[in-house]
């Protein structure tokens, strides 16, 4: 498995190489002020940036803008970034991690702050490696931290900080604000972006939205029929007798796929669910033995996939399945019978363990095709002696129903 999971993600950097992170109208201000019309590379970004592409022309060469060389940069009408001078609470964020202060604990760094509201008051957004924080200034006033700190109270109950609903009644206020309008706000971006929207209107200011770009297509259905290339060892290390090799055959496969494209990095990351009905039915005969296999089952197969877009149509893909244990079983049996008569037929019902399964492909347009391999999925999970061996690599043909 661990050559197998270092394959896909090598397969992942393959095709990261060849995609397609456009390049979109934008700007930059450098540190003499001067606002440059430019071309910015949209990544997309689902943590904070230290640094940006950007071209001066469409055939120009890529160049980078940082922290030290750029105060602000941005993606026309998508998003906007600047540098800022902030302290900062760096207290853990993990749930195992909280500390027992109240307060926060501050650390000045230069960032990069997210603008998610524009106007008399300003929200900024922060995010990097779970650590997430939100910032406002009103009137051009100092960037402070809207403070809001999750720690363990002496009773080892979890406690919460709210002294942002304090700083956004003192300071983020109309006049005809009602109390329980920042007492119930909660920390996160639909809230605040509410709260600080309703102010500037008051304040007879538009306020202007970064980030809502609208997303389509954020959920696909495929219909995914396809072909299997299967083989299956079967082995009972008590008694040779069982053991049995079944050739390679081509048997048909359906599937239903279910894929929501994750908010972040371009739509470049899907999550997969695909319960698809397999089978493999098979006999071998010797002069004393006759086995006979039946295996029909709906799986339901969970995974991740990434793309890279070569175009507006046209798609690399790879994917990492994981198929657990569960399956739906249509009469999953393993008979034995001798040609003594005396010896009764051995009957076994099949019983699935878990496996893995690694594919890429391309996509155009609503169509797209997959090779797929799957790993060993024992068909004898829980019998004790009996082992089996089964190997199977797709063909998947998809369509997209929605």
């Amino acid at each position: 498995m661990k050559r197998n999971f270092l394959f896909f993600v090598l397969t992942l950097i393959a095709i990261n190489s060849f995609g397609q992170i456009n390049f979109e109208n934008g700007y930059f201000i450098n540190n003499n002020n001067q606002r440059i019309e430019c071309l910015i590379k949209n990544s997309d970004w689902i943590n904070n940036p230290v640094e940006f592409e950007y071209k001066l022309t469409a055939n120009a060469k890529a160049e980078k803008g940082t922290l030290s060389t750029a105060k602000e940069f941005g993606v026309t009408a998508i998003t906007r970034y600047i540098r800022a001078d902030v302290k900062i609470d760096i207290s853990p964020a993990d749930i195992d991690n909280f500390y027992r202060e109240r307060n926060p604990e501050w650390s000045q760094e230069r960032l990069y702050l997210k603008v998610l509201v524009e106007g008399k008051a300003m929200l900024y957004y922060y995010e990097k490696n779970g650590l997430v924080g939100f910032f406002y200034s009103v009137s051009d006033t100092i960037i402070n931290q809207l403070i809001y700190k999750e720690y363990y109270a002496e009773n080892n109950q979890i406690a919460e900080n709210f002294k942002f609903r304090e700083q956004l009644w003192s300071n983020v206020r109309c006049a005809n604000t009602q109390m329980n309008s920042v007492e119930n706000i909660r920390y996160n971006t639909s809230e605040l972006e509410q709260y600080f929207n309703k102010y500037n209107r008051g304040e007879g200011n538009l306020p202007v939205v970064y980030g809502k770009k609208e997303r389509k297509d954020s959920f696909h259905l495929k219909i995914s029929p396809g072909i299997n290339y299967s083989s299956v060892i079967i082995a009972n290390t008590g008694n040779e007798r069982y053991n049995t090799a079944f050739n390679n055959q081509i048997n048909f496969r359906m599937g239903l796929e279910a894929e929501f494209i994750m908010p972040f990095n371009m739509n470049k990351w899907g999550i997969l669910f695909e319960p698809s009905f397999q089978y493999f039915n098979a006999e071998k005969q010797t002069s004393t033995t006759k086995v006979t296999l039946h295996s029909n089952s709906i799986e339901f197969p969970v995974g991740l996939r990434y793309y890279a877009f070569l175009n507006q149509k046209l798609k690399l893909f790879a994917d990492a399945m994981y198929i657990p244990q569960f399956s739906i079983g249509f009469n999953s049996t393993l008979v034995h019978q001798t040609t003594i008569s005396s010896i009764l037929p051995t009957t076994m019902e099949l019983k699935n363990s878990q496996s893995y399964a690694l594919g890429g492909g391309i996509g155009y347009k609503k169509y797209s095709a997959e090779l797929r391999y799957y790993t060993n999925r024992d068909i004898f999970n829980g019998y004790m002696s009996w082992y089996s061996d089964y190997q199977k690599f797709a063909l998947i043909l998809g369509y997209r129903i929605l």
